[in-house]
């Protein structure tokens, strides 16, 4: 585990942490209180992971780290050289005053020294072992999880059913229902340094008394141990420097032995030795621990760090992968013969919290229960996986390969490593299905899990299967060969050995892996070799599939079967070898379309129907190749009758583009007197246009000014029309009276000839009489403005100009007071299109009285430029917007629909007019009060 995954105990606020007495001067109550803490810490550990620093930090409601300086404070006032300088002014005054009864403190502590020496002949004490050099020094225990994973174990080797881990602000409890230890087990065997009763091979030797025969019968006899070294009991000192150890056997009668461990004690003088140090020991009768009724529970004091939730969820995770999820269950009847509970009453609010919030909250996140033991068949993983065991007392290796819940193979090989007596494998290949399903189960990805893990004898070896570390040299391989080579984030799985204690043997510090030896050279050749089986699988062939056919699922299609069976076919071949099961269905390409198989196929069938002795399946083959030549021969015909059926084809399409290029050449030929016809009304029109030209030219350049402006901007100075331009309105007036007068006359000649006139045709008669009626409205209020001769025609003008004279000079004398109109021209330059006046007046006419019908007393008109060249229009009212019932707003675009007494065609015609300018309009109903319209401008399409 490197320092970067291990969860930080204590997190650093960024900008300083603070609280509601930050700032506020340091009382001298206070700091007695910070300097009865530095004497007992005897100036040491003074760090913000020291849990008596938090516990007085929240007695006092003082920060962390405001304590820290404190402490720091009269360390710089007790050495005179380190420290901090800017410490309160009281600090040196107190420590004057209490550095009597810190020398005190001292000097107790070297007459408990005194003390524990005295009694030279007492039993209860280390004796140290040769191999003492070996253990203390490199092999430490350096973590705090490998700390307690090692007390776990030693629960686990004391054949423990049960083990309770329990955390408080002070202490950590470690208790287990194992068989404890009597008073000779503790002298001969905990007491004695370095000592490993497991690896002498007498752990259990004591179960063999006719007083165990009662506790014999409830465990099962155990050859192998999890912890081999006799160093486990130094996890203790890692944790805390104070430990009480109670034990008890299951012998009845028997009382409880305890004993006091101060680990400060052995650090006083480098000089006392090791061994002259007595352990304070006393039988007792009863004990504060709840249904303990034997086993061991250790009870670490003086912790050296917090344990916050994070880092209890963080040790609760790392237990679940500790022991191998095979070797906590009874193979004779599946059941558990080994459990992990984790206890933090600090933490149960916050588990019931997350529980209330979330009923189906992932039991990962909840601190207090049972330790969960990680399976890999449990997360139903559909993907490709081998696995090899070393089976037949060590003879033989079986190898199963399936994919997906299919058997693709199993064969048998003979065992050539002489150290692997009873070992296995298994690989899981990760695709992105397998990767999505295993993040949705376990609510982390497979990368951050880790990838393959070593379990010794039942438990985890680290560092094994951790995502920074790569023991097996998986992705240094994946770098040699990236396409044909699976590397650590593409597989996940676990390695087991059992047996040959000697040669896979864990290092000392318990996160460095095993020594290497020739047992570690061949498990590790043992695992690139499976992994090749797995790699010739994927790679090949399911990689293929990825490439071939862009399927990110990898499902398997005829080729892939085709791949499959060369592969099996090259295994049934080989000579050191044995095929002993493939599966039909995977690879009975006779499933599938025959024809569409090749003939090498069918030789491969063959000749592994010969190779396994099955005539059956051989027999199938042979009828299945009949039926290819036949399927085969009707296929030739039929290429044939296709062949013949597409030379009809063209000739057909050649005919047909003969008769289309005739038609282009008359089309051609149309265009062209269409052209001429065009050529002539324009030599037409110019005259008219040279005439009308002439007839300017008596205008004054102030009066053509005026005149131009007032055609287009429509100037406040009111003109009478002359006879031309009465006759141009009376002629548009007459269009669209026409209109009305050919739409009633057709409605009435149905009514007379007692025609039933449906819905629809009523709808549509009323919305073409309307709109002409709307045309002829919108023209009656320009009669008043001077020369309004092309309101009906296109016109290329300024189209804010525009809407800007037409609202304030026209339709101020139509809509009165009632409604204020707001113009904002964020613009504030020309922009000229192509449009008819009438229809924007139309457009403007609707949009307006919409509003008042809405009850608006003001509107406001915005014009902006957006996407480089795009006119923006938004029409803003403050009216009652839309009816509550309304869900989809672009309904009240649509033909005949409205809310008031209305046609319901107002706005329908506003989106038609829009459209065919190829302009959109859509709407906003999301604003506090009123409606929102926004028209854009197709600038590409209309602009000049």
């Amino acid at each position: 585990m490197s320092k970067s995954q291990r969860i930080k105990k204590y997190r650093r606020i960024q900008g300083g942490e603070k609280n509601e007495r930050s700032g506020i001067e340091w009382s001298r109550l206070e700091l007695e209180e910070v300097c009865k803490l530095y004497i007992e810490l005897d100036g040491k550990n003074i760090h913000e992971n020291n849990p008596k620093i938090h516990q007085l930090s929240r007695k006092l409601n003082r920060t962390i780290r405001s304590v820290e300086n404190q402490l720091l404070g009269f360390r710089k006032a007790a050495t005179k050289e380190t420290g901090r300088e800017n410490y309160n002014q009281l600090i040196p005054i107190i420590w004057e005053e209490q550095q009597s009864k810190f020398e005190e403190y001292q000097k107790n502590r070297i007459q408990e020294l005194e003390k524990s020496k005295a009694d030279i002949e007492s039993e209860y004490k280390f004796r140290i072992s040769s191999q003492l050099k070996n253990v203390i020094g490199k092999d430490l225990i350096t973590d705090d999880y490998l700390a307690i994973f090692e007390l776990v174990k030693n629960s686990y080797d004391a054949h423990a059913k049960k083990v309770t881990i329990t955390f408080d602000d002070e202490r950590i409890i470690i208790q287990d229902d194992g068989k404890g230890m009597n008073k000779q087990d503790i002298i001969d065997r905990w007491l004695f340094v370095a000592y490993s009763a497991k690896k002498e091979g007498v752990e259990d030797e004591n179960l063999k008394s006719k007083d165990y025969k009662t506790y014999r019968s409830k465990i099962r006899p155990r050859s192998h141990y999890a912890g081999a070294k006799g160093i486990g009991r130094f996890s203790t000192d890692r944790l805390g420097s104070n430990l009480k150890l109670t034990t008890k056997t299951p012998i009845r009668d028997t009382k409880y032995d305890q004993l006091i461990f101060n680990w400060d004690v052995f650090e006083v003088d480098a000089l006392e030795k090791f061994d002259e140090i007595i352990i304070d020991h006393k039988e007792i009768d009863t004990t504060e621990y709840k249904g303990f009724d034997h086993g061991v529970v250790l009870e670490i004091g003086g912790l050296h760090s917090v344990w916050p939730r994070d880092k209890i969820l963080y040790l609760k995770w790392s237990l679940e992968k500790l022991i191998n999820p095979f070797g906590s269950f009874d193979k004779n009847d599946n059941s558990k013969i080994f459990s992990i509970n984790i206890v933090s009453d600090r933490e149960k609010k916050e588990d019931d919290a997350l529980r209330a919030n979330n009923a189906n909250e992932n039991s990962r996140n909840i601190v207090n229960g049972e330790v969960g033991n990680f399976v890999f068949e449990t997360l139903e993983i559909r993907t490709t996986q081998i696995q090899a065991n070393i089976d037949n007392g060590g003879q033989d290796i079986i190898t199963t390969l399936t994919d997906r819940g299919k058997l693709v193979y199993k064969i048998r090989e003979q065992n050539s490593y002489n150290h692997l007596g009873n070992s296995a494998i298994q690989l899981f290949y990760l695709n992105n299905s397998a990767k999505n399903n295993f993040t949705r189960l376990m609510g982390m990805q497979p990368v951050q899990f880790g990838n393959v893990f070593l379990f010794n004898n039942g438990f985890r070896v680290y560092p094994f299967g951790e995502s920074s570390h790569d023991p097996f040299g998986i992705d240094r391989r994946k770098q040699q060969g990236y396409n044909r080579n699976l590397g650590s984030r593409e597989i996940i799985g676990r390695v087991e050995i059992w047996e040959s204690p000697e040669q896979f043997k864990e290092t000392s510090s318990r996160d460095g892996g095993l020594i290497e030896t020739s047992g570690t050279l061949q498990l590790e050749d043992f695992f690139k070799k499976t992994l090749t089986k797995l790699e010739n699988y994927v790679s090949p062939i399911l990689w293929k599939i990825k490439d071939r056919s862009d399927n990110q699922e990898e499902n398997i299609d005829l080729t892939a079967r085709t791949q499959i069976l060369n592969l099996i076919s090259r295994i049934a071949e080989a000579k050191n070898i044995e095929l002993l099961e493939y599966d039909k269905d995977l690879l009975n390409i006779l499933n599938e379309k025959v024809e569409d198989a090749s003939p090498e196929v069918f030789t491969q069938l063959t000749k592994l129907a010969e190779v396994t002795g099955d005539k059956k399946f051989e027999e199938e083959i042979n009828a299945a190749k009949e039926e290819y030549l036949r399927l085969l021969n009707a296929k030739e015909d039929e290429q044939i009758k296709r062949e013949q059926a597409e030379e009809k084809a063209k000739q057909n399409e050649e005919k047909r583009a003969q008769e289309e290029q005739r038609r282009k050449e008359a089309e051609l030929r149309a265009d062209e007197e269409e052209r001429l016809r065009k050529e002539e009304e324009l030599r037409r029109l110019k005259a008219e246009e040279e005439l009308r030209e002439e007839n300017a030219k008596r205008i004054t350049e102030e009066q053509r000014r005026r005149q131009k402006e007032s055609q287009v901007r429509f100037l406040e100075s009111i003109q009478s029309l002359d006879i031309e331009d009465v006759l141009n309105l009376h002629h548009q007036i007459g269009i669209d009276a026409n209109t009305i007068e050919g739409e009633i006359y057709n409605i009435n000649r149905k009514f007379e000839k007692n025609e039933t006139v449906s819905k629809d045709t009523l709808s549509n008669f009323l919305d073409r009489i309307t709109f002409a009626t709307k045309k002829i409205l919108a023209v009656t209020k320009f009669t008043t403005k001077e020369n309004f001769m092309a309101a009906a025609r296109v016109s290329n003008d300024d189209l804010i100009l525009f809407v800007k004279n037409y609202i304030l000079n026209i339709l101020k004398y139509h809509i009165g007071h009632e409604l204020e109109v707001d113009i904002i021209d964020n613009v504030n330059a020309p922009y000229v299109l192509e449009f008819k006046p009438i229809e924007i007046t139309i457009v403007i006419d609707n949009l307006l009285s919409n509003s008042k019908k809405k009850h608006a007393k003001k509107v406001t008109i915005y014009f902006d430029i957006e996407n480089g060249d795009t006119l923006k229009m938004t029409y803003q009212d403050n009216g009652d917007g839309l009816d509550s019932t309304i869900v989809n707003s672009n309904e009240i675009l649509q033909k005949g629909f409205t809310t008031t007494k209305g046609s319901g065609l107002g706005l329908f015609h506003v989106k038609k007019i829009l459209n065919e300018m190829n302009a959109t309009i859509t709407i906003n109903s999301n604003i506090q009060k009123g409606i929102q319209f926004i028209i854009n401008f197709n600038s590409n399409a209309n602009k000049v």
